[in-house]
């Protein structure tokens, strides 16, 4: 049985545990959850699981379907695009923010998440892809945060959870990875010289290198748009 632990309630332990699953692929996109066996596996009753599944629902990492009960998140062409797209527009404008708003020591704290990428993709141990998944948002949040605008903020969280889920897609190549690296390291420098137009070109272009990624990648494993 996996051991869950308080300080938080169980609902978001659950939340936590089952959303790190997801995004590690230890459930495959499209695969059937049920509440009863996981409430089992994790020795809770079915209400925290209940709430844990409906919070992963608004987070679009679980899908409902009133036959099919709960199923994991299966990703579509036109889906990516629609959210890549998005990113591309307010990535691109808070990366310009960022140059303008951030103190020094934001823009230090998002370059410092790069080199430190660099070294893990360079370490490659086992758990160098987690760790480079949460580095790689991390980055992305750095800048977000720096742009020092919270409606563009909230507008990307809507699309945190996802983003996250194909951020995973993208670092299982690991050439993919070195080039996704190297394009971090470029906004880093542009941002670091608050430079708002090359910054703002370099993180389009490096969210449209994504988004063809991740269309290719899907169109391979026989997705339809």
């Amino acid at each position: 049985m996996t051991s869950i632990e308080k300080p938080l309630s169980y609902h978001e332990q659950l939340h936590m545990t089952i959303k790190e699953r997801i995004v590690t692929g230890h459930y495959e996109p499209g695969e059937r959850l049920f509440e009863a066996q996981l409430a089992r596996e994790f020795g809770v009753s079915r209400s925290p699981v209940r709430e844990a599944m409906k919070t992963l629902e608004q987070e679009g990492l679980i899908l409902f379907d009133p036959k099919k009960g709960l199923s994991v998140y299966k990703p579509s062409i036109k889906d990516v695009q629609d959210i890549y797209q998005c990113r591309q527009v307010l990535e691109s404008l808070a990366v310009s923010l960022a140059c303008e708003h951030a103190s020094d020591e934001e823009i230090r704290t998002a370059h410092e998440r790069v080199l430190t990428a660099q070294k893990v993709y360079e370490e490659n141990r086992e758990d160098s892809a987690i760790q480079l998944i949460s580095l790689n948002s991390k980055f992305h949040d750095a800048i977000i945060l720096g742009s020092h605008n919270t409606r563009l903020h909230d507008q990307l969280e809507q699309m945190r959870a996802l983003t996250f889920f194909y951020r995973r897609m993208n670092v299982e190549d690991r050439m993919r990875c070195k080039e996704i690296l190297d394009q971090h390291m470029v906004i880093s420098r542009h941002l670091t010289n608050r430079d708002r137009e090359k910054a703002a070109k370099a993180m389009h272009d490096h969210v449209a290198t994504d988004l063809r990624f991740l269309v290719k990648l899907l169109e391979r494993d026989g997705e339809e748009a």
